[in-house]
């Protein structure tokens, strides 16, 4: 099913909507294969129904070659549209790297299950959120969420005269 839906480029009917709204939360952009989006001056520029906008995203997706993996893609967007919709509070950081959290994913199945194809059976995972793909790609989102956020919390020098807000209570 992965390998058809990619090879006929589908993605849901409001897809370049949900990525503009990811894109709206992400001022690090987004990369895809090796292309970058950045956050500004995309959406300043441009509108979330405009033509353009999803010409761009078509035009990166269009850079993957691999069916299965191009609807992987999508799949992983329309997950972290859901994620972020219902935790408001929740903001990437950190450059939204697509291909790193489909990696990584693979790489969590991997471990958990001890592949010798893992990039060939995840594909073929059904997307569930139990034992599927959708799964895997969760978990990998919420870490990369997290972990971005904490590490940009321990960076923060909390003696210096520049964050005397950060504790102040009015």
């Amino acid at each position: 099913k992965r390998q058809l839906d990619g090879a006929l480029c589908r993605v849901p009917s409001d897809f370049f909507e949900h990525v503009w709204s990811i894109l709206e939360r992400t001022p690090g952009g987004i990369k895809l294969c090796g292309v970058f989006l950045p956050q500004q001056p995309t959406l300043s520029d441009m509108t979330d129904y405009e033509l353009n906008f999803s010409l761009k995203i078509e035009e990166m997706l269009s850079r993957i070659s691999d069916p299965a993996y191009r609807c992987l893609v999508v799949e992983m967007f329309e997950l972290i549209n859901v994620l972020l919709k219902r935790n408001a509070e929740l903001r990437f950081t950190q450059t939204l790297d697509a291909d790193y959290l489909i990696h990584e994913a693979v790489n969590l199945y991997q471990q958990q299950t001890n592949s010798t194809d893992s990039l060939k059976d995840f594909y073929n995972l059904p997307m569930q959120l139990v034992g599927g793909s959708t799964g895997y790609m969760v978990r990998v989102i919420i870490n990369y969420l997290f972990n971005a956020n904490i590490q940009k919390v321990d960076n923060i020098d909390l003696n210096s005269g520049t964050n005397a807000d950060i504790c102040k209570i009015s």
